[in-house]
């Protein structure tokens, strides 16, 4: 048995587009958002008609490096961007996503006091189940090639040639892995950095690639908190 699930970072307004690709193709996404961050965001009505189809989680209100502020600072960032997305949505907001990926212990403990039930860093997986509910791994990144070699870059179409090979050669291998172990494979990525470098069609290609697996669950983020963590007994 394998579990799919995606999330996408920032709250950016072209997430709609993301939004759609998965619904298209029967998957799920997890969409973390921040208030206060980013120039092209998602407005109040477009973040309430994400939620009707997918997941909304929290990602702070500025997106801040949360381990370097104190509990108080970290306090207002993680229960303020609860609330405010709680009364955009009318109703509660499960999952909350580490800026940068970035936490510590202080942090951990803060987000659990808010009263999320889960949270995902950016921690590296092959597919393992997660262990803890407030620190949950991805997998693979809807872009990876290296950044260093495609900015050297001066023709476009050789950039998107760049990104799309590297990033769909590794999803590919990560996911063979992944299906033939089973366990959690866990797309993520930023709907802003598919359109600079031009992913959407290879994003489309690789989810097409994915859908409708045998012996697959396609989850949100807060869907497999449940489902794993509730199983076990564990969830606080």
């Amino acid at each position: 048995m394998m579990i799919i699930t995606t999330s996408w970072d920032d709250g950016d307004a072209r997430d709609t587009r993301v939004a759609d690709l998965l619904t298209r193709y029967g998957m799920k996404g997890t969409f973390y958002v921040g208030r206060d961050y980013g120039e092209k965001r998602l407005t109040e009505d477009a973040i309430r008609t994400l939620a009707q189809t997918h997941e909304v989680g929290a990602h702070a209100l500025s997106h801040p490096d949360l381990p370097t502020l104190s509990r108080e600072e970290k306090r207002a960032e993680i229960a303020g961007s609860k609330a405010w997305l709680e009364s955009v949505l009318g109703k509660p907001v499960d999952m909350f996503c580490y800026p940068y990926g970035r936490f510590d212990a202080e942090t951990e403990e803060v987000v659990r006091e808010a009263g999320f039930i889960g949270a995902r860093s950016s921690q590296k997986t092959m597919g393992t189940v997660p262990t803890d509910p407030f620190a949950l791994p991805v997998t693979t990144m809807a872009y990876r090639a290296p950044f260093g070699i495609v900015q050297k870059l001066t023709l476009p179409f050789m950039k998107e040639k760049l990104a799309n090979r590297e990033w769909e050669a590794l999803a590919r291998k990560k996911f063979e892995v992944v299906r033939e172990a089973g366990g959690v494979f866990h797309l993520w990525g930023h709907s802003w950095e598919l359109d600079k470098f031009a992913l959407w069609g290879s994003l489309e290609s690789f989810l097409k690639e994915i859908a409708h697996q045998p012996d697959t669950r396609y989850l949100t983020n807060g869907e497999l908190v449940d489902v794993i963590f509730s199983e076990r007994g564990t969830r606080e």
